[in-house]
């Protein structure tokens, strides 16, 4: 029996017949497709959709997940800005290294105008409290200003402030925040610098005023340090009797601090305190501080032996009294009623003069 020979087969044939068997395997599928029943075609498409809508989901909470935690991290390092109210702030929750503000200065009003025009440019710092308000850590004069232009003018816009917030921690680790600030932005006197030293011994905050000093100026130099401690001295034994001690310069301070060690203070205290009213300007204190370490006009005659006066101190959160009596005369000495209006000044001087009438 002979075998047939087929012919040889090419490649263009190749590919028509496997072009061919595709074709015929699509046409069957699409026929298959068109005999399904409607309620799978619609199942299956919703099934589809519903898979994508969770894949996006994930996507999209994952993105948030890592959001809220970058978020989360930044306001724990106080890099977020918030609005928080004027009235949610204690200005005197910290004791301050700025005494007073000069409001009738250049610097504040080029401040006030400045927000005014353009709104808080720069945030301030903020602590959060145990009561749910905010310590001011820095930024004394922003917030100040924003109070003054609120009570003037009434416009929302300065009825909060732009705050970076911090994370609750000790108060020495704020007042070191404060004073960097301000040593930065506006330099403070020697005064204020000895004052917030002697505050912070006094408060506790640290172990004396040798302390504070290391604590609170770690970075100054030995000499620095020798000045600012020259002036913790001048506001122990003179600062209630000063009206104008942030305009004693360094080397008046380091004279005062040096009678003061040859125990010759009574004799300004008898004068700086036998005075009924306050001295016109800084110029008038200095003279007499100058004359005083100078030995000259009265301080240069024999004064008869005085008594010195009686002093008492009282602290409070975020004020101090120092009372001063002699001769019948008492003075009180008030510090951390810096925003005090008239109107609570004559609230308290009611109070101050029922309690004595009681007494």
């Amino acid at each position: 029996m002979s075998r047939k020979r087929l012919g040889s087969i090419d490649r263009d044939t190749i590919r028509e017949m496997r072009e061919g068997a595709e074709k015929s395997a699509a046409e069957r599928r699409d026929m298959a497709a068109g005999m399904a029943p409607p309620i799978g075609k619609v199942a299956g498409s919703a099934a589809a959709q519903v898979e994508e809508e969770i894949r996006k989901l994930r996507r999209e909470n994952s993105g948030l997940r890592a959001d809220s935690e970058t978020l989360a991290g930044a306001r724990d390092d106080g890099r977020v800005v918030e609005l928080v109210p004027l009235e949610r702030i204690d200005l005197h929750a910290l004791a301050r290294d700025r005494r007073m503000l000069d409001r009738d200065g250049e610097a504040w009003a080029e401040l006030k105008g400045s927000i005014a025009a353009r709104g808080q440019q720069v945030p301030v710092e903020l602590g959060p409290e145990a009561d749910g308000s905010w310590r001011l850590i820095s930024g004394y004069r922003r917030v100040s200003v924003l109070r003054e232009l609120y009570e003037e003018t009434g416009d929302p816009k300065f009825s909060q402030v732009r705050a970076l917030i911090r994370s609750r921690r000790e108060t020495l680790g704020d007042m070191l925040a404060m004073i960097e600030e301000n040593e930065i932005r506006q330099d403070v006197s020697f005064y204020e610098r000895g004052r917030i030293c002697c505050l912070a011994a006094e408060q506790g905050i640290c172990d004396g005023i040798e302390e504070a000093i290391q604590a609170l100026f770690p970075n100054s130099s030995r000499n620095r340090r020798y000045k600012i401690r020259n002036f913790t001295v001048i506001h122990a034994v003179f600062g209630p009797y000063l009206d104008y001690p942030e305009a004693i310069g360094e080397r008046l301070g380091a004279r005062l601090a040096q009678a003061v060690k040859d125990g010759r203070e009574a004799e300004l205290i008898a004068v700086l305190s036998d005075r009924d009213a306050k001295f016109p300007g800084p110029a008038e204190e200095l003279a007499v501080l100058e004359a005083f370490v100078a030995g000259r006009g009265a301080f240069g005659a024999a004064r008869p032996d005085r008594p010195a006066p009686l002093v008492a101190d009282w602290q409070g959160q975020g004020v101090s009294i120092r009372a001063s009596a002699r001769d019948g005369k008492l003075v009180l000495t008030l510090e951390g009623c810096a925003d005090l209006d008239e109107a609570g000044l004559r609230a308290m001087l009611e109070r101050v003069g029922s309690s004595l009438q009681e007494s």
